[in-house]
C-alpha cells in the first residue's frame, strides 16, 4: 500500500489532499457532534469557507446530517470513516512513525493512533481500541493477564465492548500491584473484574493500598489468600500498564514532601508499576507495594504499554528497557515528540 500511495501522491497530489481534508472534517464532526461550522473551523484550524464547501459535499453524499443543533455523521459517514482508517494511516505517515519509534525505542511493536489525547478524549478511546487489538492477539488458553489501574488502561478494557465474544479456556486476570486511593472506577481491582467478565475468565483481587508501611506489607503478604494472588501475579504472561509522568504520579500517590523533593533532585521523569525512572532509564525510587517486580518485566511476560500526549514522550523513552519485548501504543503527538527528541 505504501508504494501505491506514493505513486498516487505523484500523479494526483491535489486529490490526495482533498481526501485527507474531507476525512479530517468528517472525523471532526464525528468526534464533536453535534457541532456548528464555526466551532468546527476553530477546532480543526480550517477556514470557515473550506468547512462550508466540504460539508456541503459531505451532506450531498449522505455522510452527514445538518440540523438546528449542528452537524452529525450518519451511519454511512461512520462506515466511510472506518473504511478509510487504514488508508489514512498511511497517508498521514503514521506507519513511518511506527517504524521510526520502534527503531528508536527498540521494542517489538509500536502502534501510533492519529491525534492528541491530551486535547481530545476521543483519542484516548482510540488508544484503548488499538491496545485491545494488540491484547487479543496475545491472549491464549491458560493465560494470566496482569494490569495496572489508570484512565488509559481503563479505556483499553472499556473498548472491549465493541469486540465479538471470544471464549478462552482458563484465563485469569489479576492486578499488577496494590491500588491507588483514587477514583474507584480507575483502580486496578475494578478494571480487573471488568476485563475478566468480558473475557469470560476468572479474576483475583489485591485489596492492599500502595505505600503501607514495610511492617504492614510484610504482615499481609503472609496471608494465604494474598500469597496465592501474588504467586499468580508473578506468573503473568501479559502485563498491561500505563506510563506516567513522575511528579504527576507521585502526587496521585500522596507521596510525602521529602520524597517529592528527592524525585526532583534525582531528576525523575517517568513512573511505571511503582518504579520512578530518570531520563537515562535508571530507577531512582521505588514505591512500597506488593505485585510485579521489575525483574519479571524483562523475562517471560509480554508487556503492553499505553500512553498518550507529547508530555509523555520523555517518560516513554525512560522506560524503553521494560517494553523492549512487547508493544507500545501511543498517539501521534507522543510519537512526533519522541522522534523530535531522539533526533
Amino acid at each position: 500500500m505504501e508504494n501505491t500511495l506514493l505513486t498516487l501522491k505523484k500523479i494526483i497530489p491535489k486529490e490526495i489532499d482533498i481526501l485527507q481534508r474531507r476525512y479530517e472534517i468528517l472525523k471532526g464532526i464525528h468526534i464533536y457532534q453535534p457541532i456548528g461550522r464555526r466551532s468546527l473551523s476553530q477546532k480543526l484550524s480550517i477556514s470557515e469557507k473550506i468547512i462550508r464547501n466540504e460539508t456541503e459535499y459531505l451532506k450531498s453524499q449522505g455522510f452527514i446530517l445538518v440540523s438546528s443543533v449542528g452537524m452529525s455523521t450518519t451511519d454511512s459517514g461512520d462506515t466511510i470513516l472506518d473504511d478509510l482508517k487504514e488508508i489514512m494511516h498511511h497517508v498521514k505517515g503514521l506507519n513511518y512513525m511506527e517504524e521510526e519509534v520502534k527503531r528508536l525505542i527498540g521494542c517489538k511493536e509500536v502502534v501510533v493512533v492519529p491525534g492528541n489525547s491530551s486535547e481530545y478524549e476521543e483519542i484516548k478511546e482510540n488508544i484503548g481500541k488499538a491496545a485491545v487489538d494488540v491484547l487479543l492477539k496475545h491472549i491464549k488458553d491458560n493465560t494470566i493477564i496482569a494490569l495496572t489501574g489508570g484512565s488509559t488502561v481503563y479505556n483499553v478494557v472499556k473498548s472491549l465492548n465493541n469486540k465479538p465474544n471470544t471464549s478462552y479456556e482458563n484465563v485469569l486476570v489479576v492486578p499488577a500491584r496494590g491500588s491507588l486511593r483514587n477514583n474507584v472506577e480507575y483502580q486496578a481491582n475494578t478494571i480487573v473484574s471488568k476485563l475478566a467478565r468480558k473475557l469470560n475468565g476468572d479474576y483475583e483481587l489485591l485489596n492492599i493500598p500502595d505505600n503501607l508501611s514495610k511492617k504492614a506489607l510484610d504482615s499481609v503478604r503472609k496471608e494465604p489468600e494474598i500469597e496465592q494472588t501474588i504467586s499468580n501475579i508473578l506468573k503473568a504472561n501479559i502485563i498491561l500498564f500505563g506510563i506516567g509522568n513522575a511528579y504527576e504520579m507521585a502526587g496521585r500517590r500522596n507521596l510525602p514532601e521529602p520524597v517529592m523533593d528527592f524525585l526532583h533532585r534525582r531528576q525523575a521523569v517517568a513512573e511505571a508499576l511503582g518504579y520512578y525512572f530518570n531520563k537515562n532509564g535508571e530507577i531512582v525510587y521505588t514505591s512500597r507495594s506488593i505485585g510485579i517486580k521489575l525483574e519479571h518485566m524483562t523475562k517471560t511476560p509480554y508487556p503492553i504499554a499505553v500512553a498518550g500526549g507529547a508530555k509523555k514522550a520523555e517518560a516513554i523513552m525512560a522506560v524503553k528497557n521494560i517494553i523492549k519485548n512487547g508493544s507500545l501504543i501511543i498517539d501521534e503527538d507522543a510519537a512526533n515528540r519522541i522522534i523530535e527528541i531522539m533526533k
